[in-house]
């Protein structure tokens, strides 16, 4: 059941980002034209505007409604672990080129160790395998080592889960790994648009978390004008972001992985 839903979420996601539907209307736009279907040409073109537009107003609300559900709290008393989540890390790009990836969900990897500075005794976990369809080489697990050691983490107080391929199975191979006691307190470490699907499974999972949020993307309060309408590259990438995030919160609450 698990291979499934992984293996539907990446087809569904292939033919429903945002961005992959520009690309179809520009595609058939084009082929229209080719073809000498003017009228169909015009419909298709218009579509793809409209659609850059509806893009350049909702995206920054979608995005701030997810990083607002969870402020970063002050520091707790006593914390008993810290788990970071995988955001993607080429590691065959690391071995490739001796130096780590930088992704939007870099700073994870710094505020875990910032973390685990705060709390000497707690325990440091990272957990990653590969999120790719078809699997990759190597774990992203093996980037964030690379990344500890540098900081100066000790290795000896680093945990790695390197089997995951999802937020879901994030949660629940490093729940099974750990296995935290009862009234352990620990900080769950992830983007703060992602922190509402990975707080929501963390319950569904029994495991009492502290929401740590990072990689913040918008202002509170800031007002939406569409102003960075030309900016179509990275303004169709945060798009896309959003509405993964919206559409995985309701697809892993529909399928009963999420509270």
């Amino acid at each position: 059941m698990g291979a499934m839903f992984f293996v539907l979420s990446k087809i569904f996601w292939m033919l429903c980002a945002p961005s992959h539907w520009l690309g179809f209307l520009v595609l058939a736009t084009l082929l229209c034209l080719l073809w000498r279907r003017n009228r169909a040409a015009r419909i298709f073109a218009s579509a793809a505007v409209l659609l850059l537009v509806v893009l350049a107003f909702i995206t920054t609300p979608l995005i701030r409604a997810l990083e607002d559900r969870y402020p970063r709290p002050p520091w707790p008393a006593h914390v008993d672990g810290i788990l970071v989540l995988g955001a993607g890390y080429d590691t065959a790009l690391l071995r490739a080129r001796g130096a780590p990836q930088l992704n939007g969900g870099a700073y994870r990897l710094v505020e875990g160790f910032a973390a685990a500075r705060h709390y000497p005794g707690a325990r440091l976990v990272f957990t990653g395998g590969s999120g790719r369809l078809g699997g990759a080489p190597f774990s992203e697990a093996e980037t964030a080592r690379y990344v500890f050691t540098e900081l100066g983490q000790d290795p000896r107080r680093l945990i790695l889960e390197a089997r995951s391929r999802n937020t879901y199975e994030n949660i629940l191979y490093s729940k099974a790994m750990v296995k935290p006691a009862p009234g352990e307190v620990w900080l769950l470490v992830t983007s703060a648009a992602h922190m509402p699907r990975a707080m929501a499974i963390a319950r569904k999972l029994n495991w009492q978390m502290l929401p740590w949020p990072s990689d913040y993307m918008t202002v509170p309060g800031a007002g939406v004008d569409g102003s960075d309408f030309l900016e179509i590259g990275s303004h169709l990438g945060l798009a896309d972001y959003a509405v993964h995030e919206w559409v995985g919160l309701l697809a892993y609450r529909l399928s009963g992985k999420a509270a």
